[in-house]
């Protein structure tokens, strides 16, 4: 793993002509269905987790990842935010049963989620009942619904809002719930100067925080996690530097080795560096 960063080679994701390609290519009577319209944060369950032109693209991204990091169906994997289940629809139908956990405050988004994507509400699903998933409605980081420590966890877009004191919360649970082997994703919205870095406790919503490296790469380590910068997508870097595609930062106990199912699937992660 190098710490070249020149693998980025398109400097931005150009959202307003991502929207404006979604909204040709989909017919004007799906438009307010599909909340194509909206913007991020709107109550809607495809915008309610960000630009609502790109849920596809952002929910099979991060599930890629987790493919390229070896996810197999047998893992038990973590999704902190899981919203309307962008990521979590892929995610449920790929793991075996009752291998899924999903954290998610709002209840009312989560189960438009489920009958989003599955046709029925939550209790009515068939199938939520075939794959058994678990969920909790908490809003302090408690992880210990999973009963044990799981394989993966993702938190998309979670320590992008959340303040110093919060992000500490967040990432001693993660901690928590991770064994020697687990692999965690991170998302925040990093910045390059320091001064920008956040210094304030608090939950920011719909506002949002930025980091340097260095700092997340500070925090992780007081909670003896080893933290890895990514360039993965390689999508919108303002020119500021501001990287509001919020790459993942992958966390581990141990030093990251490309498990089992990573080497299978031949997935290189190159320009990756380690910031603690």
């Amino acid at each position: 793993m190098s710490g070249n960063s020149s693998l980025i080679v398109f400097q931005r994701a150009e959202p307003q002509r991502l929207r404006q390609e979604a909204l040709k290519a989909v017919p004007a009577d799906e438009h307010d269905e599909l909340g194509l319209k909206l913007g991020a944060g709107a109550n809607h369950p495809r915008a309610w987790v960000g630009p609502p032109f790109v849920y596809d693209m952002i929910g099979g991204m991060q599930f890629q990842l987790l493919m390229d990091l070896g996810l197999r169906e047998h893992h038990r994997f973590l999704d902190v935010g899981c919203g309307s289940l962008r990521l979590g629809r892929f995610a449920l139908m790929y793991l075996l049963r009752g291998r899924y956990f999903g954290v998610e405050p709002n209840r009312e988004i989560l189960n438009a989620g489920v009958k989003m994507h599955f046709g029925a509400d939550m209790a009515d699903s068939q199938v939520i009942a075939a794959k058994a998933p678990t969920f909790t409605h908490n809003t302090d980081f408690d992880f210990s619904f999973t009963t044990g420590p799981v394989d993966y966890i993702f938190a998309q877009s979670i320590a992008s809002h959340t303040g110093i004191d919060l992000t500490h919360r967040l990432l001693s649970s993660i901690a928590g719930a991770m064994h020697e082997e687990s692999i965690a994703m991170v998302t925040y919205i990093r910045c390059d100067d320091p001064r920008k870095s956040n210094t304030e406790d608090g939950w920011f919503y719909p506002e949002c925080v930025t980091y340097t490296d260095s700092k997340f790469g500070e925090m992780a380590r007081d909670h003896e996690l080893n933290a890895y910068r990514t360039v993965w997508p390689m999508s919108n870097i303002r020119p500021d530097g501001l990287i509001t595609s919020q790459h993942p930062t992958i966390l581990t106990k141990s030093e990251w080795k490309p498990s089992l199912g990573q080497r299978m699937s031949a997935a290189l992660f190159e320009g990756v560096q380690k910031i603690n």
